[in-house]
């Protein structure tokens, strides 16, 4: 039963306390029951799906979306998370589409620019997310997934000089968050990610270790847009070691993220001869 008493405003609650610490099954579990409670209750569907799409459940995610955008088509958050869930499954027209509403129904266009982006590079289409990445920026201020899109765009674009600077400042921001946070996994992972992104692999290494050192096995993380759990963190050092030739030891992650997640792509990859 639920802290605040059997029914569906309790259960939603619990819910919503569970997801903000990272416990997502406790989290899906509690709105699943919300649900139960409550058949027409969309915002414990929109949490549920969320939750779905931290976890890596992406067709259960995109349903429960779909299910509540269609229930309410004008709410800009239902629409920006199914676009996320549709970019995750990699249905990037359906995606595009979230976020094309987005830019063209919000006053702040900032998230619209921000999701194209991320369709953009999906499609290796670099200039195009470079510009999205850059509209979001001037619209909505700076932060940190769209400066991560941006460099990550120009570093395969025209533009290295401006991906630089632009993971350098992506970089700043989460330095700051961790200094007022040291023991905080997302944001080694994240400086990870940015180092990696630059092509410095040996930095990239030692910020995915300390992620590694601090992360929970059976946790999920999620910051700025980013989600991941202790599996992707074995596959960024995999990767890592992999760029750093040093082939045997990428091996044995790849063989150790199969153990955990057999259908993991960069374990696999990891392990292929």
């Amino acid at each position: 039963m639920a802290f605040g008493g059997d029914n569906a405003e309790s259960y939603y609650d619990d819910g919503v306390t569970a997801s903000m610490k990272g416990d997502l099954k406790r989290a899906a579990r509690c709105f699943e029951q919300a649900i139960k409670k409550d058949a027409s209750f969309i915002v414990a569907y929109h949490q549920l799906g969320k939750c779905y799409l931290r976890m890596g459940a992406t067709p259960q995610a995109v349903t429960l979306l779909q299910r509540v955008v269609n229930h309410m088509p004008n709410k800009a958050p239902f629409r920006l998370d199914l676009g996320q869930a549709y970019l995750a499954s990699g249905d990037l027209p359906r995606a595009r589409e979230q976020f094309e509403w987005l830019l063209a129904m919000e006053s702040s266009p900032s998230r619209g620019h921000l999701g194209l982006a991320q369709v953009n590079f999906a499609e290796g289409r670099f200039d195009e997310a470079v510009h999205n990445a850059r509209m979001a920026i001037d619209s909505g201020g700076t932060n940190f997934a769209a400066l991560f899109i941006l460099g990550k765009a120009g570093m395969v674009s025209a533009d290295p000089t401006l991906a630089l600077e632009a993971l350098d400042r992506a970089d700043k921001l989460i330095e700051k968050s961790l200094e007022l946070n040291p023991d905080q996994v997302e944001g080694y992972y994240l400086r990870g990610e940015v180092a990696y992104a630059r092509k410095q692999y040996s930095s990239a290494l030692e910020q995915y270790r300390a992620a590694y050192d601090r992360a929970r096995k059976d946790a999920y993380y999620s910051a700025f847009g980013e989600n991941f759990r202790y599996v992707d963190i074995l596959a960024k050092l995999g990767l890592c070691y992999r760029q750093l030739d040093r082939l045997d030891r990428a091996r044995e992650l790849g063989a150790e993220i199969l153990a955990i997640d057999p259908e993991h792509k960069i374990g696999k990859a990891l392990t292929a001869p």
